[in-house]
């Protein structure tokens, strides 16, 4: 497939959309159970592992841009994006292995190398992912499509690896380390099979504008655009809310709502579920009525959402679950749209600055997003000590309690609202999307493909 195919094929957008798969399940594990697995089964000290993870991180802010700049550079007869697809999938590959294959006697060295490795490839292989997708076409709705598959694998990755607890939950009682084993063995199988059929499907075309060097100026360029300062805030505001409640997730609902364990990770699973089957509703929902304004949408409807689940009664399972849908709906839009939203910016970039930037584009969404969830836990933990909350503890008072109710429901629901605030003023409305492929095409950078 070449750059802006007019009517992408379903098979050719679910090629490109595969690799979103591995690296979804890549992620949460490296949330929820690495640290868990190193700290316990590994004998790691548990506030070494947690600096170890959080310095990684960091240092990963700083990569994205960098990579993000050399694709932009990058020149060669086999495309733009897919040379480095091929070089991240087996980074991800040694990384993964090191990470969840690792044996008790592996030091913070070793913990620390695996971790780069991984997030290294991570990075390579989503950013020049998310460039083919915004390359492959330049019509408004297409990109909906295209980016609504990518948000199908995504989901799917997510819903596989945690099912695996309660698939194997007769193994793990006996044996804790094998779920981090099988979640290892299942993004091992999945990287080189769902790369392999993104680059054998997708052909790339020659770039639009010639290569340049990427330095901070010319990051500090791409603010110059109100469409890129308010799609970025969007996405700061949603990743602040997103990392606060997921860091006090299993805090409000196993000690304030009294649901077993269990049920918190079904949630996950039943989550992600409804975000595949709701991803072609929220591409049909931003075509006709714009995606800034389907994404102040979703990201109403979440702050609704975190504010019924502060109402659930508790050990009311039937509240617990049902909620859940209206969470998953609204997750699936503020998770999906905004990549599509930076694709259109990078045609108005594009048409402003004579340069394609869109790899320097999609490493600024992920970094912003990445720095709001990154700040959020050190804000999350500072302000539970602040209240005296104590997490292995039985005797927390109201005060600690309703404070967790609060960093839970009301703080990210506010960091929603703002969001959607800032999201409707985005001016990269359809119709000036189409009047910007027009006057591409006249300048000879991109085809006027039809809608």
């Amino acid at each position: 497939m070449t750059r802006n195919e007019k009517h992408p094929s379903h098979r050719r957008l679910a090629a490109l959309a595969a690799p979103a798969l591995p690296m979804s399940a890549l992620t949460l594990p490296m949330i929820i159970f690495l640290p868990e697995f190193y700290a316990h089964s590994l004998g790691l000290n548990l506030a070494l592992v947690g600096f170890i993870f959080t310095f990684v991180r960091l240092g990963d802010l700083v990569f994205d841009p960098f990579v993000g700049g050399l694709m932009d550079r990058t020149r060669t007869r086999w495309g733009q994006f897919r040379p480095w697809l091929l070089l991240g999938g087996p980074l991800v590959m040694a990384g993964t292995w090191m990470l969840f294959m690792a044996q008790p006697g592996v030091g913070p060295v070793y913990l620390s190398l695996g971790l780069v490795m991984a997030y290294i490839g991570y990075s390579i292989v989503v950013l020049a992912q998310m460039g083919m997708g915004a390359t492959i076409t330049s019509d408004y709705r297409q990109r909906s499509r295209v980016f609504a598959w990518w948000m199908v694998f995504n989901t799917l990755g997510q819903i596989l690896v945690m099912a695996m607890p309660v698939f194997f939950a007769d193994r793990i009682a006996n044996d804790s380390s094998f779920t981090v084993r099988t979640m290892g063995w299942f993004i091992l199988a999945s990287v080189p099979v769902t790369i392999a059929a993104c680059v054998a499907c997708i052909r790339e075309g020659d770039a639009p504008t010639q290569g340049h060097a990427a330095r901070l100026r010319d990051y500090l360029g791409l603010f110059t655009l109100p469409s890129t300062r308010l799609l970025l805030l969007t996405q700061l505001l949603v990743g602040l809310g997103l990392g606060i409640s997921a860091a006090v997730f299993l805090f409000f609902f196993t000690m304030l709502k009294q649901v077993p364990f269990a049920y918190v990770g079904l949630q996950f699973v039943a989550f992600y579920i409804v975000g595949v089957i709701t991803a072609p509703v929220w591409s049909l929902i931003a075509n006709r009525i714009g995606r800034h304004r389907a994404l102040a949408l979703g990201c109403c409807g979440f702050a609704a959402y975190m504010v019924l689940m502060m109402a659930m009664p508790p050990g009311n399972l039937v509240y617990f679950f049902g909620m859940g849908l209206l969470g998953g709906t609204m997750a699936c839009s503020v998770d999906m749209l905004p990549r599509s939203m930076m694709a259109d910016v990078s045609d108005e970039d594009r048409l402003a600055s004579g340069q394609d930037r869109t790899g320097m584009l999609f490493a600024l969404l992920t970094v912003t997003h990445k720095f709001g969830q990154a700040m959020s836990i050190g804000v999350v933990y500072f302000a539970l000590d602040l209240i005296g909350f104590k997490a292995g503890s039985t005797a927390n008072g109201a005060l600690a309690l309703n404070g967790v109710a609060v960093l839970y429901g009301i703080v990210p629901g506010l960091l929603y609202i703002a969001s959607a605030l800032v999201v409707s003023r985005f001016g990269l409305t359809p119709a000036r999307h189409d009047a910007i492929r027009r006057e591409l095409a006249a300048a000879g950078s991109a085809p006027a493909s039809a809608g």
